[in-house]
């Protein structure tokens, strides 16, 4: 995959003025980055218990349902010059912090406090799949699409969301079934 993380595209630094419940206004600076690099699962808006005293965004989801494109499996054999090593770097946090979320998703519902998650992931493998529909997109098909920022060619829009649904709608009764026990 080409991608470009922190190194390449860091984090953009901005001064903000919010507007308090109570009317006062207040600066403050903020960092701002991609989600992928820091939510890729966008999980941080659904937290349980989220506090409505300092954001808007707080959900009360009995059930989560996402779909992880991610960067895939790892190369067995990396570069050894230091573009490659930064590369690898990048990509063994990122694997770190997706981990995180999943393990985060698990706690959830283990703890009562989701009833459940269902979670696809774009690279599953095709024939792991219970019961894969006629008309799968296959993972070869979205395995390399680029993650450098750059306008998404319309073909493998299609491709990696209708892949994201058919995974979904393959892998969501077995997590359904485990909900219902």
């Amino acid at each position: 995959m080409s991608g470009r993380g922190p190194a390449l595209l860091p984090a953009l630094e901005r001064t903000f003025t919010f507007q308090h419940r109570d009317g006062h206004h207040q600066q403050h600076t903020v960092l701002l980055t991609d989600g992928g690099v820091y939510d890729n699962l966008g999980l941080s808006v659904l937290e349980p218990g989220r506090s409505p005293h300092h954001t808007q965004h707080v959900y009360d989801v009995p059930f989560i349902i996402s779909c992880d494109a991610g960067l895939g499996e790892l190369a067995l054999k990396a570069l050894h010059f230091m573009l490659g090593r930064l590369s690898r770097s990048f990509a063994t946090v990122h694997r770190k912090a997706q981990d995180s979320a999943r393990a985060r998703l698990h706690e959830w519902a283990a703890s009562g406090r989701i009833d459940g998650f269902a979670l696809a992931y774009l690279g599953m493998k095709d024939d792991r799949l219970p019961a894969p529909p006629a008309d799968l997109v296959p993972r070869s098909a979205v395995a390399s699409y680029p993650t450098n920022f750059a306008a998404i060619a319309r073909s493998d829009f299609e491709a990696i969301t209708t892949r994201g649904e058919q995974l979904m709608r393959t892998v969501l009764p077995m997590y359904q079934r485990a909900v219902d026990l």
